[in-house]
């Protein structure tokens, strides 16, 4: 006899009668998939630990702390000057991405060289950051239970976390043109596949009449977090609504993508750092590295001091940079053609924070 079929109000009910579909509590299934990922240990939280200090009971590490962590891997002569420039660039976004999407972003206050990021929220953000963790966990494959996450999807997570806020909407904004770049966004992950869009209940635009892509973001989330996954009658369109009282209730409104403006100093400082990481196992940095910076930056900035979102996704999708090899995320040329992006050395330098330390 098969399993017996509910409505999905049943479990919602249900799940909400228990406390489980509070942010905190997102948050915490967050936790646990972030943890078993990355297959968290006393061990591999050695290193991180002899950097942190306990601030209300939670050990927490600061931007000058976080800072002497990556000189830890990188040391003189090249290292410190480069990355005492990116470090902050870095660590702002994984205290962004710390708090995504379930948590208000950190207070004013609390930003800059008064910024903090948890223990806790540090295995977050490099579990969202890193892209083949995030596409098995937290991604979403579709199928009607969820909505596919694309390669853009992920890039404009990584945009966010190392972009700047502005005050207002840029004076060329036009939010039709938005909606429909969000659409096309929406419904790239299936032009490889063919020139129609093959599931296209899969490939929802992730800004519409309910809300803008950080909105979606949560709506996404909830659907990978669920107390209970196999319980697939809950779809993604029943959690709308308790997404919206969620960012209501929790203050989780942001900025909206927009008015987010990735500066050309800060990027520049993040291209260097990932240059450093990809000549890492040399003794001295080549003699063309300030060319190979530049020739980055310049591709995605021009003479600009700032580029949107579009302009970032449109260049580092193209697949046409060392930045990133494109929606694929990887240069899958073999042998000694093979030459790995500049954002899967952002993923291997992330994914060596948790190495075991010899004991």
């Amino acid at each position: 006899m098969g399993k017996m079929w509910y409505p999905p109000e049943t479990y919602l009910d249900k799940w909400a009668a228990e406390n489980e579909l509070s942010a905190a509590r997102f948050v915490a299934r967050l936790d646990e998939v972030a943890r078993n990922d990355l297959q968290i240990t006393p061990a591999k939280l050695a290193r991180i630990d002899k950097y942190c200090v306990v601030q209300n009971g939670d050990p927490v590490i600061s931007e000058a702390s976080f800072e002497s962590l990556l000189t830890s891997f990188y040391p003189a002569p090249s290292g410190p000057p480069i990355l005492k420039k990116a470090a902050p660039v870095l660590f702002r976004m994984l205290v962004y991405l710390s708090r995504y999407p379930f948590m208000p972003e950190q207070a004013t206050e609390q930003k800059g060289e008064n910024a903090h990021l948890s223990r806790n929220g540090l295995v977050r953000a490099v579990l969202i950051a890193h892209k083949d963790r995030a596409r098995r966990t937290v991604g979403g494959y579709g199928g009607g239970h969820t909505r596919t996450r694309t390669a853009g999807d992920h890039r404009r997570l990584l945009f966010q976390g190392l972009a700047v806020q502005l005050k207002s909407d840029p004076q060329w904004y036009d939010e039709k043109l938005w909606q429909a770049d969000a659409a096309l966004r929406a419904r790239r992950f299936y032009s490889g596949i063919s020139e129609e869009v093959s599931c296209p209940d899969n490939a929802l635009t992730n800004r519409d009449e309910m809300g803008d892509e950080l909105f979606h973001d949560v709506v996404d989330f909830m659907c990978q977090l669920l107390p209970d996954w196999e319980e697939n009658t809950v779809r993604r369109e029943n959690l709308l609504g308790l997404a919206k009282g969620i960012v209501q209730e929790e203050g989780l409104c942001r900025v909206p993508l927009q008015r987010y403006e990735l500066r050309r100093a800060d990027f520049e400082a993040l291209v260097e750092m990932l240059l450093l990481v990809y000549e890492s196992g040399e003794e001295t940095l080549p003699t063309d590295f300030a060319k190979r910076r530049d020739q980055v930056v310049e591709q995605f900035f021009g003479q600009r001091e700032g580029i949107d979102f579009k302009v970032f996704d449109e260049v580092s999708g193209s697949g046409r940079t060392d930045f990133d090899t494109g929606s694929a995320g990887g240069n899958f040329a073999g042998g000694d053609d093979y030459k790995p992006s500049l954002l899967e050395m952002l993923y291997w330098m992330l994914d060596e924070l948790f190495k075991e330390t010899a004991t």
